[in-house]
């Protein structure tokens, strides 16, 4: 973590920082202290975050609603993982924001859509609950129970659960969740929500004429049947240095820390 705040780090940004609330206090005390010396840090409210469940989503709308009511003056809101890491410096992205002033850049499709099995409709349809921290649908397959409907007014979009959002369009969602609570408890109870709930909100929003459809991430998903994308090595380093995006996923120290080495020579320090 200390290395991708470092990376990331000007005069002007401000990181805010989820850490899951199932990591062992000891480890959330190790990374508190390994950032003590990068200014504008701040630590987030934390929240269990279990695959699948609304954790993602709620840890998001923290970091939200903290830096909406922040005394911070930011053009953009970047989400982030530890695992990802940019590839172009802070002086070109910030060029590349100045360039797009106003755009949002946020991954998206309507429901149902080929990108997801069954349109992706069967996330939606039913309740997904969780037992002893375990996903469970309700009903059960196949039912005559009725199946959920999603607020009125509301038209589903899904895509990747990574963006970058306007300051304007970060209040506006702070503001959204704090009036539609029956949006927030609707999309509690779906499955992989954070893969659905911000792109719904903001494609039905006044916003979504900005919208441009890319993350702004390298993912290379080397094996599409797999469950998440490959983990980036310093054979991928060719591919990174010349692709146009800003930031690139997946990364692991214990799979193969020099590619960060070399980002961090190549691209991030030439620049």
């Amino acid at each position: 973590m200390r290395r991708l705040l470092r990376s990331l780090r000007t005069e002007p940004s401000s990181f805010f920082l989820h850490v899951d609330r199932k990591s062992d206090t000891c480890v959330f005390e190790q990374i508190a202290d390994e950032l003590r010396d990068i200014p504008n840090v701040q630590f987030l409210k934390r929240h269990a975050c279990y695959w699948g469940g609304f954790g993602h989503v709620a840890a998001t709308l923290e970091g939200i609603n903290v830096l909406s009511h922040s005394r911070s003056d930011f053009d953009y809101a970047v989400l982030l993982t530890g695992q990802d890491y940019p590839i172009k410096s802070p002086s070109q992205i910030a060029a590349f924001f100045q360039e797009h002033q106003g755009k949002l850049f946020l991954d998206n499709f309507s429901l149902p859509s080929d990108e997801w099995t069954n349109g992706g409709m069967d996330r939606v349809r039913f309740w997904y609950l969780r037992l002893f921290q375990r996903p469970v649908r309700f009903p059960p397959a196949p039912s005559p129970l009725p199946r959920r409907t999603p607020p009125k007014g509301l038209k589903l979009f899904g895509g990747s659960s990574y963006w970058c959002l306007t300051r304007e369009c970060v209040e506006y969602v702070s503001q959204f969740v704090s009036e539609r609570h029956n949006v927030v408890r609707y999309f509690r109870y779906v499955d992989v929500p954070d893969e659905l709930f911000f792109q719904t909100i903001v494609m039905n929003s006044p916003f979504r004429d900005a919208v441009i459809n890319d993350n702004l991430r390298y993912i290379d998903w080397k094996d599409p049947d797999a469950g998440s994308p490959a983990v980036l090595t310093k054979a991928d380093f060719p591919a990174l240095a010349t692709s146009s995006k800003l930031f690139a996923r997946k990364f692991d120290i214990g799979v193969d820390a020099r590619v960060l080495d070399l980002i961090d020579e190549e691209l991030l320090a030439a620049s």
